[in-house]
């Protein structure tokens, strides 16, 4: 049976905080996959169909770079928040510890009672009560976790189709069904069995944070000089430290470390044992905040280094290449491929020898509007003689529509004259022109 007290409960000034935060931050990752701007989602990722949204914007595959300038931006933003704040976003903010403490944590509580309580009950040997008390919870667990999957699978899959998968049923969707349930079952062992196993096994953030921060890092510090020597605190001693070696630290601490034994990258920053401590600080009337918050050098926060600097500098020039990016993104997407099957061939007509390259017009709308569109040659691409015979010279293109179409283009053999021919493709729209050079070829 599941053996595990957790972490002991706090109260304190950042507790405080984080039961102000927390829940908030719960409610966005909740509902931002259901909110729609514009009729479209706040953010989608669905990898499967190569579209994103973000924002109410859609991106699509072609749209790469786009995507690759966000995703360093991201990184580079978590390298400066890191470097000048050290790990809170692991102990305040991420999802892991957001679900795990706010939520199961408190579950757990609520149903098994106070950390004191849930370790006799887990260390007592089994019985039907315990058996019946510890199953309640897990599928208190299930449940909770199963909501969770689809929120999660809301960010990939798109509100809407998950809406439907729920309404129509499981036999309707057995492959969504099913992965739907393999999330549910990693929610549920996640944060029921390995909790933060996760941060000190899988996720790579505190494996590479000790080459992010440096000695004016924030960190949650244990001042040595006012806590020891350690020991019972009887009142009248003065050769002992603020320390009474109570332990209170590291029972509430969710990864279980001493952080008396000074900076250990296992610590995610949440400050629980800043809590603690100052709440027994508070009982033996000694000063508060023998733990907490604090440089590496102890001393003030300084912008002004060298490491924060190149960030803030590669920031802005991906800023500025993703604005360009932006500002240069045509509203429909060309690409002109050569047929894979039959490129190139040749026609008798009349006598006359013609040679016919065969192409792949493919089209994306990437705005919210109908287009007209018009596909043609360059003008001195029909004045050398260049034909283009495809059914999708003129047309209307509807919202994000994707559209693949053949095309041929031929010339007489007498008019090819130069053998490094090469195919304009022109695309025209009412406020833009796009242009896609591909060579002609069939010529020995």
């Amino acid at each position: 049976m599941y053996s595990f007290a957790g972490p002991a409960e706090v109260n304190g000034k950042y507790q405080k905080i984080r039961d102000l935060l927390q829940p908030v931050l719960i409610v966005i990752f909740l509902l931002v996959p259901w909110i729609k701007i514009n009729d479209k989602p706040v953010l989608l990722l669905d990898f499967f169909n190569r579209h994103f949204v973000i924002l109410g914007h859609s991106f699509f595959s072609h749209d790469a770079p786009l995507l690759f300038f966000l995703v360093i931006l991201l990184i580079l933003l978590i390298f400066i928040v890191t470097a000048v704040f050290g790990r809170l976003w692991c102990g305040w903010s991420c999802p892991q510890t957001v679900f795990l403490h706010s939520v199961y944590n408190k579950i757990e509580k609520l149903i098994m009672g106070a950390y004191s309580k849930r370790r006799v009950l887990y260390m007592s040997e089994d019985n039907p009560a315990k058996k019946i008390k510890i199953s309640f919870l897990y599928a208190v667990f299930i449940l909770v976790s199963w909501i969770l999957a689809h929120s999660f699978a809301a960010y990939f899959l798109g509100s809407d189709k998950v809406t439907s998968y729920i309404d129509e049923g499981p036999a309707q969707h057995l492959q969504a069904f099913t992965v739907l349930m393999l999330i549910t079952s990693v929610l549920f062992f996640n944060f029921t069995f390995f909790r933060e196993n996760l941060c000190l096994y899988i996720c790579p953030y505190g494996r590479f944070q000790n080459a992010l921060i440096d000695r004016n890092t924030l960190v949650v510090f244990f001042d040595k000089i006012r806590g020891e020597p350690r020991g019972k605190f009887s009142g009248n001693d003065l050769e002992k430290g603020d320390c009474v070696s109570c332990n209170r630290c590291v029972t509430v601490c969710p990864v279980k470390i001493d952080v008396r034994n000074g900076f250990q990258q296992e610590c995610i920053a949440c400050g629980k044992c800043i809590d603690a401590c100052n709440d027994v600080m508070s009982k033996v009337k000694r000063q508060p905040f023998l733990i907490r918050y604090e440089t590496g050098n102890q001393k003030k926060i300084t912008l002004k280094r060298f490491r924060l600097a190149l960030y803030a500098g590669l920031i802005l020039i991906f800023s500025v290449a993703l604005g360009l990016s932006i500002a240069n993104r045509t509203q429909i997407d060309l690409m002109v491929t050569r047929a894979s099957l039959s490129p190139f061939g040749v026609r008798i007509n009349k006598g006359q020898k013609i040679i016919q390259n065969q192409l792949q017009i493919h089209l994306k709308n990437q705005t919210e509007n109908s287009t007209e569109v018009t596909i043609d040659l360059s003008e001195q691409n029909k004045k050398d003689g260049l034909r283009l015979i495809t059914s999708v010279h003129q047309f209307r293109m509807n919202p994000e529509q994707d559209l693949k179409a053949p095309a041929f283009v031929e010339i007489d053999e007498l008019a090819l004259l130069n053998k490094k021919q090469k195919i304009e493709i022109v695309l025209s729209t009412d406020q833009t022109q796009i242009f896609r050079t591909i060579d002609f070829i069939g010529v020995e």
